[in-house]
């Protein structure tokens, strides 16, 4: 076709109003005949200019344009295009309805966001990232690929169904089965093309290990292990608790370092270390762990059976047996028991007596220093306090430096009266005891042959309990230097001597007996059951008179008698011969002598005759300061 038909007349004077330019018209036709002529054709471009526009095309007209749509006379009669011969671009702002389209190269969809392309070199319908192919009413199933991952997603309320008698999931080339489900027979999962879970008719079948994240099994369910008969182990709970059934050989949990926490993983129950230490807590706090040495306790110890430690064991705190009667076992043999006896105490027992040896660890025991303590104490019940009352203590002290010669040693005894322990006895490393104050003794046995007060110039007093006697059970008691014995009543009080043997020695400074080197005089002595004498004479009286007028080998004459009867009767007798005799008084100037026989003076006893009474009395030799010079001196001290 030629360039078209292009209007000679463009400024409208072919006409002028009804009157026709003949001029311009025969030139506008000749215009339009160049235009539709064979070799050159016309252009139209459908103005009211062109003279009006075009609306049937097509040798039977039968294509048809209108101002909304280019169409077909009649349906399914034209071609738009032909296999040699086609449009090149086809571009739509709408919707295209086509019935059996079929494209010979690429085809793309465009979206608001993502693409669809059927590449024709690739054969392949190509969704852009995130483009999706959905199906269902509400697009229920999902296929795309969101940049990172390809997803298959069922977002309606059925099933996603693969169908096949085998379905097979397989590598991206297809070259290895990845899980595979067989129609009547096995679904089998493989690692690397190879099988390691298939199901089986009674269950599954497992090649290699398991590790898992979790497993559930409901209420007596049980995961077994052994033989699948009758099973080694079982594991499973029982609807109230879980349980692990071993039912063969022993029962091992092995690992490093393990550990048996509560239910929320917030408390350790029990911490297990290879190489190291077995914890064990209470409330998340521990109370036992192990050692190389053996254990450590934090806490008591409460023990209801028996305990069987073949090491040390050190606690840091209480240790309490709460029943009654139970029994702590010492030695290889049980060979010393301590028992607890209700609301008695400790009872210790070995086969062949008991023996309590408390030792000190110390290497180098200074003087004062203490070897071992027994302590009595209370609790501070009165005061509403926990304090520990003192109430009393033996204590075992060094008295000097401990060396391998050397290790004397005293044992002291304290109680308490005001608040703290004082010491009250020592019995010193020389076995001398040292009393700090006034000691109440029951009954004492003393393994030594004194006994003394720490007191310079003290008393020692014995005094009987009430009523009670002071009992002496010897024959003789006396000193062991030239020192008196005094016995002295207290207040207006008696000395009395009953049913006793006076043998030689002194009451009050008076000699009794023979050999006296001096005189005195008795002070109240009193005897009120018989007195029997050294010569053998027994004094069952006092005979009190002034006049000396009855005669008695049984009454002994008191001072005052024997005085007044010298006075007026012995120092008046003119038939007394003095024969060397002399009777020492208050007047040394008066010598009163007597005929007395004479026999010899180194015997304890001498008679002495008076004109009207004999009697035998005790004597002894005495020298004066003169050489050669003796006498006898009457054992009876005359006031």
């Amino acid at each position: 076709m030629g360039q078209g038909y292009v209007r000679n007349d463009t400024i409208n004077n072919i006409a002028d109003g009804n009157i026709i330019n003949a001029s311009d018209f025969d030139g506008e036709y000749d215009a339009i005949e160049a235009a539709f002529n064979s070799s050159s054709g016309h252009t139209h471009d459908g103005t009211a200019g062109e003279g009006g526009v075009v609306t049937v095309l097509g040798p039977a007209q039968d294509f048809v344009a209108t101002t909304t749509e280019i169409k077909p006379k009649s349906n399914n009669t034209l071609d738009i295009g032909t296999s040699g011969l086609k449009f090149k671009d086809l571009h739509l702002s709408g919707t295209a309805n086509l019935t059996n389209a079929t494209t010979t190269g690429d085809l793309t969809l465009t979206g608001a966001a993502h693409n669809i392309v059927f590449d024709a070199s690739d054969n392949a319908l190509e969704f852009a990232d995130n483009a999706k192919a959905t199906f269902g009413g509400a697009g229920d199933l999902e296929i795309y690929h969101d940049a990172s991952n390809s997803i298959i997603r069922d977002t309606g309320t059925g099933k996603l169904a693969l169908d096949g008698s085998t379905v097979e999931v397989r590598n991206n080339d297809g070259t290895e089965v990845m899980a595979q489900f067989v129609e009547d027979g096995a679904v089998s999962l493989y690692h690397n093309n190879s099988v390691k879970l298939a199901t089986t008719a009674t269950g599954i079948a497992v090649t290699g290990s398991i590790a898992l994240d979790g497993i559930h099994l409901d209420d007596n369910e049980k995961i077994t292990l052994g033989d699948s008969t009758t099973p080694d182990l079982e594991i499973y709970h029982n609807g109230t608790n879980s349980i692990i059934e071993n039912n063969t050989g022993e029962l091992f949990i092995q690992g490093d370092n393990i550990t048996l926490r509560s239910d929320t993983s917030t408390e350790v129950f029990i911490a297990m270390d290879k190489d190291g230490a077995v914890e064990l807590y209470h409330d998340n706090a521990k109370k036992l762990d192990t050692d190389a040495a053996g254990i450590n306790v934090t806490g008591q110890i409460d023990v209801s059976t028996d305990v069987n430690i073949t090491g040390d064991l050190t606690v840091g705190d209480d240790v309490s047996l709460s029943s009654d009667g139970a029994i702590i076992n010492i030695g290889a043999g049980g060979d010393v028991t301590l028992t607890h006896e209700h609301n008695v105490g400790i009872q210790a027992k070995t086969a062949s007596g008991f023996e309590l040896n408390l030792q000190t660890g110390d290497t180098s025991v200074e003087s004062g220093n203490v070897l071992g303590k027994i302590t009595f104490n209370a609790p501070d019940e009165a005061g509403g306090t926990d304090a520990i009352l003192d109430g009393a203590a033996i204590e075992a002290v060094a008295e000097d430096t401990f060396a391998s010669d050397n290790n004397t040693t005293a044992l002291v005894f304290k109680t308490n009266t005001s608040g703290a322990a004082t010491e009250r006895m020592r019995i010193k490393g020389d076995g001398t005891i040292v009393m700090d104050t006034q000691v109440d003794i029951d009954n004492i046995t003393i393994d030594a042959n004194t006994i003394s007060t720490t007191d310079t110039n003290g008393n020692l007093i014995f005094a009987p309990n009430g009523t009670g006697d002071i009992v002496v059970n010897t024959d003789i008691i006396s000193t062991t230097t030239n020192q008196n014995i005094g016995i002295t009543p207290h207040g207006t009080g008696s000395v009395v001597i009953s049913k006793t043997d006076i043998a030689a020695g002194e009451i009050d400074g008076t000699t009794i007996g023979a050999n006296s080197a001096a005189a005195g005089t008795f002070t109240n002595l009193t005897a009120s059951t018989n007195l029997t004498l050294a010569s053998g004479a027994t004094v069952t009286a006092i005979l009190d008179e002034d006049d000396m007028s009855t005669n008695s080998d049984t009454a002994l004459a008191t001072q005052q008698s024997i005085k007044a009867y010298v006075t007026t009767t012995i120092g008046a007798a003119s038939n007394i011969t003095d024969t060397g005799i002399t009777f020492a008084g208050s007047d040394t100037s008066d010598s009163i002598t007597t005929a007395f026989a004479i026999v010899n003076p180194e015997d304890n006893n001498k008679t002495f005759t008076f004109a009207d009474e004999t009697g035998t009395v005790a004597t002894r030799e005495y020298v004066t300061a003169n050489a050669g010079d003796g006498g006898i001196a009457m054992a009876i001290a005359l006031g």
